[in-house]
């Protein structure tokens, strides 16, 4: 008999409501069923009304715990604390959560939901996350891992024609905690030490992710951050926490939206 797979949805979901202070700022804005049960897709909102706004999400593939870990992490250490004067936090923790609880990439109904952002008909768990993008935002950072790589790498793309150092500083900071996948090429696109920063259009594109969603309606700067499973889970979760407090201490003054 194979061991129970590591990850547990309702683990996770006291953690969270144990960490938010006071609960009111969770939200489960529905429910899926799956398996016998029902699993709730969970938002939490902190500083909510702050005049910088960016959305923070993991477990989009159930595969990849890291993400979620990492949200855990910057909830019950409230890491947001010193940054909730300027910003407004959407949080999804877990997107994917019954592929989650069973350790596999696609949800319920074996659907890749990151593949599914340009359909009109969507999974339930897409068309929640499509919800939080109705509003656009300063900063969209998408946590995830990548099974097949060695290092660290991020997908960047801003709104703005040229494009912002964020990524680079990012990065930078990453490489202190996490080695940087440092190959010329990477998903079969040009990588400068682990930034790929050119996305094909995304109107040719056959299906999109998340992020290119979250580009199409507005999200000034958007980051694919992706950790190697290779590293033990502290590094990266460590790497992801260093990359979260980069990307809201260094974001360059915004205009507003």
């Amino acid at each position: 008999m194979s061991p129970p797979p590591a990850n547990n949805f309702d683990t996770l979901l006291s953690r969270i409501k144990s960490a938010l202070h006071p609960a009111n700022e969770l939200t489960e804005a529905e429910t899926l069923l799956a398996s016998g049960r029902e699993y709730p897709l969970v938002k939490i909102v902190l500083g909510k009304g702050n005049p910088r706004r960016i959305l923070i999400s993991a477990g989009i593939h159930g595969d990849e715990p890291a993400g979620v870990e990492t949200v855990c992490a910057f909830l019950e250490n409230e890491l947001y604390k010193n940054f909730l004067k300027d910003w407004e936090f959407t949080i999804l923790p877990c997107i994917n959560p019954a592929g989650y609880d069973v350790g596999t990439r696609n949800n319920q109904d074996d659907i890749d939901l990151n593949r599914k952002f340009k359909e009109e008909q969507v999974p339930r768990e897409v068309a929640f996350v499509k919800r939080m993008l109705e509003q656009p935002y300063h900063l969209d950072l998408e946590l995830h891992e990548d099974v097949d790589s060695p290092g660290y790498y991020i997908y960047q793309k801003d709104q703005s024609a040229r494009l912002s150092s964020l990524g680079r500083t990012i990065l930078d900071r990453v490489e202190r905690i996490h080695p940087l996948n440092m190959a010329e090429d990477i998903e079969g696109r040009p990588a400068d030490r682990g930034l790929l920063s050119r996305l094909t259009d995304p109107g040719e594109m056959e299906w999109w992710p998340m992020a290119l969603y979250a580009y199409e309606r507005g999200c000034r700067h958007v980051f694919t951050l992706e950790t190697s499973p290779t590293l033990p889970m502290d590094r990266r979760v460590k790497a992801h926490l260093e990359a979260i407090r980069a990307a809201l201490e260094t974001v360059p003054d915004l205009e507003e939206l």
